[in-house]
């Protein structure tokens, strides 16, 4: 075996080892095929010297992510990931589009509400900037999945602004719970690579019928808030409640004889779970740094720790099931 051939398999091992020990050695053939030039000094040096260009090492790696995020006819592990990351960008738009939606109308009714939903500097540019993750939402949902990923980068962009802006702001507080919000900001948006041609269609209706309710709901939470006890409440706090009950209508479904759960539901749901606990934990450490002592911090701060308490409680049950429906699965076989 020669150094590019070597380099060139090296490259291949990001593929699945069962496509790998299909379609390997064709894949290396055809590439040195391609590669090696005619003339015999010319193809000496390359022998020894080449290596897989950039292109051919993204494709090789656009084609690893697209196995193993699998669509139809996919093996059952992959579909199960595919649909877990689909899911998972789906949950995160919806949430971005509720969140920017409702912080339009909040800032309407009032600016004290507006902190909730979209806090830092300049909220009312922020919430209005947020119909961007609207628009990604919607060309998701309808199938139209490039403009889908153009709207979602532009307000990820938009996001990492706010985020510098508000950081020098405040000269670095925060700092800490704030990276924690852009990085899942971010995730819903790696997530769309899951949806590429093999991927099963995004069931509309569904999804559609999610975005105003999830917005009317979001809407009272912010109005009965506002109207009690605001400085209770954070964006965290409103995440972690929409987790738990979206995680114990879900392990209640089999219960009640309803639509049988399926496998990457409660891995996705077990994921953001995760993704909820982490965030409540990270501000709450922040909180304690940096905000000034009260008695309405200590009472936030309690909380939040009780809040966190029922989202890691609720989400040992969803990774139980997660892992017991995974292992359940049949094994990936060669093509």
């Amino acid at each position: 075996m020669n150094r590019l051939e070597e380099r060139y398999r090296r490259v291949l091992r990001l593929l699945p080892a069962a496509y790998r020990q299909a379609w390997e050695e064709d894949m290396v053939a055809t590439f040195l095929l391609s590669e090696l030039p005619e003339d015999d000094e010319e193809a000496e040096f390359a022998v020894d010297h080449g290596r897989p260009s950039w292109p051919e090492v993204a494709s090789v790696v656009a084609l690893a992510v697209r196995l193993r995020l699998g669509g139809d006819g996919a093996p059952p592990r992959y579909l199960v990931w595919g649909e877990t990351v689909r899911r998972l960008a789906l949950v995160g738009l919806l949430v971005q589009a509720v969140a920017a939606l409702a912080g339009i109308g909040a800032w309407l009714w009032s600016p004290g509400m507006t902190n909730v939903v979209a806090p830092g500097q300049a909220a009312e540019v922020q919430a209005l900037l947020g119909l961007l993750w609207v628009a990604a939402y919607l060309c998701l949902v309808t199938g139209r999945w490039r403009v889908a990923r153009l709207f979602a980068a532009l307000a990820l962009v938009r996001a990492v602004v706010f985020f510098g802006v508000d950081l020098a702001a405040v000269e670095g507080a925060f700092g800490l719970s704030w990276t924690i919000g852009l990085l899942l900001d971010a995730l819903p948006v790696l997530a769309l690579v899951a949806f590429h041609r093999q991927a099963p269609p995004v069931k509309t209706r569904p999804w559609l019928v999610a975005l105003p309710v999830g917005v009317a709901l979001l809407t009272v939470a912010l109005l009965l808030t506002y109207v009690t006890v605001p400085v209770l409440v954070d964006w965290p706090s409103v995440v972690c409640a929409a987790v738990f009950a979206a995680a114990v209508v879900y392990l209640s479904v089999p219960r009640l004889g309803w639509r049988r759960a399926t496998v990457s539901w409660s891995t996705a749901l077990a994921l953001l779970a995760l993704a909820a606990l982490v965030q409540r934990v990270v501000t709450l450490l922040d909180y304690l740094r940096f905000a000034a002592r009260t008695e309405e911090l200590d009472v936030m701060i309690t909380m939040g720790a009780g809040q966190a308490v029922a989202v890691l409680a609720i989400s040992v049950p969803l990774a139980v099931l997660a892992a017991k429906s995974v292992r359940a699965l049949p094994p990936v076989a060669a093509r």
